[in-house]
Protein backbone atom coordinates (compact mmCIF):
# COMPACT_ATOMS: atom_id res chain seq x y z
CA UNK A 1 0.00 0.00 0.00
CA UNK A 2 1.70 3.64 -1.16
CA UNK A 3 1.03 6.31 1.58
CA UNK A 4 -0.15 9.13 0.04
CA UNK A 5 2.51 12.27 0.30
CA UNK A 6 1.84 14.42 3.53
CA UNK A 7 1.93 18.15 2.17
CA UNK A 8 2.85 20.42 5.20
CA UNK A 9 0.48 23.42 6.25
CA UNK A 10 1.70 26.36 4.78
CA UNK A 11 2.07 27.79 8.30
CA UNK A 12 5.49 25.77 8.43
CA UNK A 13 7.24 27.49 5.87
CA UNK A 14 6.92 30.53 8.62
CA UNK A 15 8.00 28.79 11.27
CA UNK A 16 11.08 27.76 9.22
CA UNK A 17 11.86 31.24 8.23
CA UNK A 18 11.48 31.98 11.92
CA UNK A 19 13.61 29.47 13.23
CA UNK A 20 16.35 30.54 10.64
CA UNK A 21 16.22 34.22 11.63
CA UNK A 22 16.78 32.85 15.32
CA UNK A 23 19.81 31.10 14.22
CA UNK A 24 20.94 33.28 11.76
CA UNK A 25 20.72 36.07 15.13
CA UNK A 26 22.81 34.23 17.21
CA UNK A 27 25.29 33.03 14.30
CA UNK A 28 24.82 30.11 14.67
CA UNK A 29 25.20 27.08 11.96
CA UNK A 30 22.73 25.09 10.51
CA UNK A 31 26.10 22.18 10.80
CA UNK A 32 26.15 23.22 14.51
CA UNK A 33 22.06 23.50 15.60
CA UNK A 34 21.83 20.20 14.09
CA UNK A 35 24.60 18.50 16.58
CA UNK A 36 23.32 20.42 19.31
CA UNK A 37 19.89 19.38 18.88
CA UNK A 38 20.40 15.96 17.91
CA UNK A 39 18.26 16.55 14.86
CA UNK A 40 19.55 15.36 11.57
CA UNK A 41 21.28 18.25 9.00
CA UNK A 42 18.99 17.12 6.13
CA UNK A 43 15.88 17.01 8.49
CA UNK A 44 16.89 20.67 10.12
CA UNK A 45 17.13 21.85 6.52
CA UNK A 46 13.69 20.77 5.50
CA UNK A 47 12.27 22.10 8.65
CA UNK A 48 14.11 25.79 7.76
CA UNK A 49 12.82 25.24 4.20
CA UNK A 50 9.16 24.38 5.40
CA UNK A 51 9.08 21.19 4.21
CA UNK A 52 8.51 19.04 7.23
CA UNK A 53 6.43 19.97 9.81
CA UNK A 54 8.78 20.35 13.26
CA UNK A 55 7.42 18.90 16.31
CA UNK A 56 7.37 20.79 19.34
CA UNK A 57 10.08 18.71 21.22
CA UNK A 58 12.37 19.53 18.11
CA UNK A 59 11.00 23.50 18.42
CA UNK A 60 12.07 23.23 22.43
CA UNK A 61 15.59 22.06 22.01
CA UNK A 62 16.27 24.34 18.61
CA UNK A 63 14.99 27.01 20.98
CA UNK A 64 17.56 25.96 24.47
CA UNK A 65 20.41 25.69 21.82
CA UNK A 66 19.89 29.10 20.56
CA UNK A 67 19.22 30.52 23.55
CA UNK A 68 15.67 32.30 22.90
CA UNK A 69 12.55 31.56 24.02
CA UNK A 70 10.44 28.82 22.05
CA UNK A 71 7.30 31.37 22.37
CA UNK A 72 9.11 34.31 20.87
CA UNK A 73 10.27 31.96 17.53
CA UNK A 74 6.50 31.21 17.20
CA UNK A 75 5.48 34.59 17.60
CA UNK A 76 7.61 35.68 14.94
CA UNK A 77 6.18 32.87 12.73
CA UNK A 78 2.74 33.83 13.26
CA UNK A 79 3.36 37.20 12.95
CA UNK A 80 5.17 36.69 9.58
CA UNK A 81 2.16 34.16 8.93
CA UNK A 82 -0.59 37.04 9.50
CA UNK A 83 1.14 39.61 7.75
CA UNK A 84 0.68 37.28 4.47
CA UNK A 85 -3.30 38.78 4.20
CA UNK A 86 -3.57 41.37 1.71
CA UNK A 87 -5.07 44.39 2.91
CA UNK A 88 -3.43 44.34 6.53
CA UNK A 89 -0.20 43.52 8.89
CA UNK A 90 -0.83 41.46 11.48
CA UNK A 91 0.27 40.53 14.98
CA UNK A 92 0.70 36.68 17.16
CA UNK A 93 -2.50 36.89 18.06
CA UNK A 94 -4.18 37.88 14.39
CA UNK A 95 -1.55 34.84 13.15
CA UNK A 96 -2.86 32.31 15.48
CA UNK A 97 -6.58 33.45 14.66
CA UNK A 98 -5.53 32.54 11.14
CA UNK A 99 -3.79 29.31 11.81
CA UNK A 100 -6.70 27.77 13.97
CA UNK A 101 -9.24 29.06 11.49
CA UNK A 102 -7.21 27.42 8.79
CA UNK A 103 -7.02 23.73 10.62
CA UNK A 104 -10.94 24.22 12.22
CA UNK A 105 -13.45 21.74 11.04
CA UNK A 106 -16.06 23.80 9.09
CA UNK A 107 -19.42 24.18 10.73
CA UNK A 108 -21.65 21.20 10.42
CA UNK A 109 -25.23 22.03 9.16
CA UNK A 110 -28.01 20.11 9.20
CA UNK A 111 -30.25 19.77 6.13
CA UNK A 112 -33.53 18.36 5.90
CA UNK A 113 -32.63 15.60 4.23
CA UNK A 114 -30.28 14.72 6.98
CA UNK A 115 -33.93 14.29 9.54
CA UNK A 116 -34.81 11.01 9.71
CA UNK A 117 -38.00 10.20 11.53
CA UNK A 118 -37.40 7.52 15.01
CA UNK A 119 -39.54 4.56 14.61
CA UNK A 120 -38.83 3.28 17.71
CA UNK A 121 -40.21 4.12 21.22
CA UNK A 122 -40.84 7.32 22.03
CA UNK A 123 -40.72 6.77 26.11
CA UNK A 124 -40.20 3.76 27.34
CA UNK A 125 -42.62 1.74 28.62
CA UNK A 126 -43.47 2.33 32.73
CA UNK A 127 -42.22 -1.14 33.26
CA UNK A 128 -38.69 -0.61 31.13
CA UNK A 129 -38.41 2.85 32.85
CA UNK A 130 -36.97 1.90 35.98
CA UNK A 131 -35.63 -1.35 37.68
CA UNK A 132 -39.13 -2.82 38.36
CA UNK A 133 -37.68 -6.35 38.89
CA UNK A 134 -40.53 -7.74 40.86
CA UNK A 135 -38.94 -10.67 43.46
CA UNK A 136 -41.18 -12.16 45.29
CA UNK A 137 -40.07 -13.11 48.76
CA UNK A 138 -39.17 -16.46 49.94
CA UNK A 139 -41.16 -18.35 51.88
CA UNK A 140 -38.66 -19.81 53.96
Amino acid sequence: MVRAKKTPHPFDRHLGAAIRAARARRDVSREALSTQTGIALSNLKRREDGANETTVSELERIAAVLRVPAREIVDMALSDYASHEPDRPGGPQDGLRKLLASVSDAPRTIDDADNVTYIGHVAPAARDAANTDERRPTSD
